[in-house]
């Protein structure tokens, strides 16, 4: 019976597939990539999609090994907090040791690796704890800190420094220990571990959060990094004609725009690499995987745009599309360096007529927008959506086609199966 998300799997999987020798589009260079991105908003059903993929093609009495590595929010929970509140003397990260994704790790020396990939990030430190009855798989971790302070002795300002003990991380510092250890398990999936050799895809998703864009750019040049170099190696054995190599493929699901972006740039060598957009059709309740083409990196602002156009012509605007108006605002406000938004409505018009035909003045009638932007950004919350009243239709509706007016936003369409490279050429 096919599954909810099999046809998103099956076009993801087709994009993996090597062009054929005879096709014009064939390079013995590029036969193929490695990689799929995907961006999406949160609440489209990502995650949903990464377990269905997991679990693609299997059934629920199925003893073959899973073809997946998968990194979610379900890997994050196998990582909870013991407090220890009765004594608060030692929180400490406990590892589930029962889930397979952990066991595959079992008598690896990965410790220096970890300490390695984390150090990028922050200057936390940690111990991995063993107990007496596993010591090849670690059972919890307590995290420390440095601390560098200034006294005076004799007269004399030193720097000095003191360790921090069985201190309780941030919430963003635990994600990226946890990304970090799950890196220590991509390396013994790519260097053929046999206790992952099964693996054939890694399937990373939506991997940002609570980081600040520093370290977003560094969490995605160290993820495209470990990419082209899988992929290097696998396009020197296909050309060496080695019929037996090993290939490991890659899907990188996201709604942070930045981290997108950055993978894209880092990956912009790979000519077949996969670029999409995760939708979902609210009609039918299912997801919808649009291509990208190559020159759309900022895709998913024209894609927001496209959906409120959609929305505006059935009569469908939801009070949440307020929050993606001024989502695609601000962006816009960062790109040109304005310290807000107000300037971008600047020329706005007011029930179609200009602010000389109106009783505002044209700065009164962009501080009127922008106020109205204030104030029903948050009304509207994308799981529990409610359609807008009249009024606030007309006022979506005059700031979308004052962006699509001033910025020239090229509108396509979303439920169409073409590609926009496709739409492009027969336009």
């Amino acid at each position: 019976m096919p599954g909810y998300n099999d046809k998103v799997i099956e076009k993801l999987l087709r994009g993996f597939e090597p062009v054929n020798e005879d096709s014009r589009y064939y390079n013995i260079n590029y036969p193929f990539t490695n990689c799929a991105l995907v961006f999406a908003y949160n609440g489209t059903g990502k995650t949903r999609l990464s377990y269905d993929f997991a679990h693609y093609g299997r059934t629920e009495d199925d003893t073959k090994p899973q073809h997946t590595l998968y990194y979610n929010a379900y890997t994050e929970d196998l990582f909870t907090w013991d407090n220890d509140l009765e004594n608060n003397a030692e929180p400490r990260l406990l590892i589930n040791q029962n889930s397979s994704l952990i066991q595959g790790l079992a008598g690896a020396n990965f410790t220096e690796s970890l300490h390695r990939y984390l150090s990028v990030f922050t200057d936390i430190d940690f111990e991995l704890h063993y107990d007496q009855d596993n010591e090849e798989i670690p059972d919890y971790v307590v995290f420390s800190k440095k601390k560098k302070f200034k006294q005076e002795i004799n007269g004399v300002l030193q720097e000095f420094e003191e360790t921090i003990d069985n201190i309780k991380i941030s919430r963003g510092e635990e994600r990226l220990f946890v990304w970090c250890f799950f890196r220590c398990i991509m390396d013994q999936v790519v260097g053929g571990t046999d206790a992952y050799k099964h693996i054939e895809y890694i399937y990373i998703d939506d991997p940002m959060s609570s980081l600040d864009d520093n370290n977003v750019i560094a969490f995605a040049e160290q993820l495209y990094t470990l990419i082209r170099t899988q992929r290097d190696k696998e396009i020197a054995a296909h050309k060496a004609d080695k019929r037996d190599f090993r290939r490991i493929k890659f899907v990188v699901s996201s709604h942070h725009a930045l981290f997108f972006h950055a993978m894209l740039h880092g990956l912009n060598g790979d000519q077949k690499l996969g670029r999409y957009y995760l939708s979902r059709n609210k009609h039918k309740d299912e997801l919808v995987l649009k291509d990208m083409s190559e020159d759309t990196p900022f895709y998913y602002n024209v894609a927001m745009m496209s959906e409120i156009n959609k929305a505006i012509k059935t009569g469908e605007l939801y009070t949440y599309h307020f929050t993606i108006l001024r989502s695609i605002m601000e962006k816009i406000k960062e790109f040109f360096g304005h310290r807000d938004f107000s300037i971008i409505l600047e020329g706005i018009t007011y029930r179609g007529d200009t602010y000389d035909r109106t009783s505002f003045s044209q700065e009164d009638l962009a501080e009127f927008y922008a106020r109205v932007m204030n104030v029903l950004t948050h009304q509207g919350s994308m799981f529990t959506p409610s359609l807008m009243n009249e009024d606030n239709k007309a006022l979506a509706t005059e700031i979308f086609n004052h962006l699509v007016d001033k910025y020239q936003f090229v509108l396509p369409n979303l439920d169409s199966s073409w590609s926009e490279a496709k739409i492009k050429k027969a336009n």
